[in-house]
Order: structure tokens, then sequence, then C-alpha cells
């Protein structure tokens, strides 16, 4: 007879089993809870993100409508004057402005002031209409079309200059103070 050995091969792969406890899933119940919550915290924090958005959109647009208003009020006041309280036009502007602006305005204005004076100069500024466009939280850019309605002695009628400015505001405390103008 012959005998015959077995033999096994050996698993690649160790069994082993083991004895450490596995951690036991929460019950449903439990589970649901769970999920409602995260559910909740995520809706909450969408419309915490969706109520800034909404803040920052309407401060900005906030910023745009008191800016074209101010940016309306400057650009008429640069563009009317009269000779009788030429000062006054002039005080007007500055009271407005940056200080920057202001020491500009003061300087190129001397000899303006002079010639108006001298030729018993008025103009009636009026806004045709005005629009931002760019804003900030302390800085806007106003374009503003603006006719001049200009009487003087070396006129026999009245005239009509159209003007197109480009205004610079920046935001000092709640007021929009003018700091730049370009005739376009």
């Amino acid at each position: 007879m012959s005998t015959a050995t077995l033999t096994r091969k050996p698993s690649p792969r160790p069994r082993t089993v083991s004895r450490e406890p596995q951690p036991r899933r929460p019950a449903g119940p439990l589970r649901r809870v769970l999920a409602a919550a995260v559910v909740v915290s995520l809706l909450g924090g969408a419309a915490v993100l969706v109520g800034l958005r909404l803040h920052g959109a309407s401060a900005i647009e906030d910023a745009r409508a008191s800016a074209v208003d101010a940016g309306r009020r400057y650009a008429t006041s640069i563009a009317t004057y009269d000779f009788r309280d030429s000062a006054a036009n002039l005080n007007g502007v500055v009271a407005t402005s940056t200080e920057k602006f202001a020491a500009e305005y003061r300087e190129s204005s001397t000899q303006l002031m002079q010639l108006i004076t001298q030729y018993q100069a008025t103009s009636q500024g009026t806004v045709l209409d005005a629009a931002a466009t760019e804003v900030t939280a302390d800085r806007a850019v106003v374009l503003a079309f603006v006719d001049q309605t200009i009487r003087n002695t070396n006129l026999k009628e009245p005239r009509v200059d159209r003007s197109r400015m480009r205004l610079v505001l920046l935001r000092s405390g709640d007021e929009w103070r003018l700091d730049e103008i370009t005739l376009l």
C-alpha cells in the first residue's frame, strides 16, 4: 500500500480573527435625526451666505444711487455761475470737494472768475442724464451730460453749450466728495 501524504499549501493571506468589538452604527431613528441636523445646518449656512450677498449688493446699489445724486448736484454746481456772486459759486464747489480738488479748483478758477465778472457772464447748468460707471463703498465715477445756458456781454442771444463730465467722487463719512472732474 502506498502512503500518500497530503500537504496543504499555505494561504496567501493569513486568516486572523479580530476579537476587538466593532463600532455600532446608530440606530435608524438616530441616523435620521443626524441627517436632518446636517441638512438644516447646510440650509442655514446657505441662507446666511445669500443674505450677506444680498446685503452687499444692496449696499452697492445704495452707494450707486447716492453717488449719482451727488454727481448730478456737483455737475450742476460746476456748470452754474453768476457774475454778481462768483465767490458763492466757487465756495459752493469747494465746500463739496476733497481738499486736493478744492485747492486745484481755487487755483484754476481765479482767472475764470475775473472773466466772468468782466463779461457779466451767467450760466445755468442742467444735467440731462447721469450714471455711475464704477462704484465701490468709498469711490464712484459718474458720467454727466450737462447743458449750460450761457449769457454774457459778448453774446446777443443765450448760447447752449453741451458738456460731458466725468466726476470722480470719494466717500467721506456719509457724503460723497468731488475729487476729480474731466470734461470729455
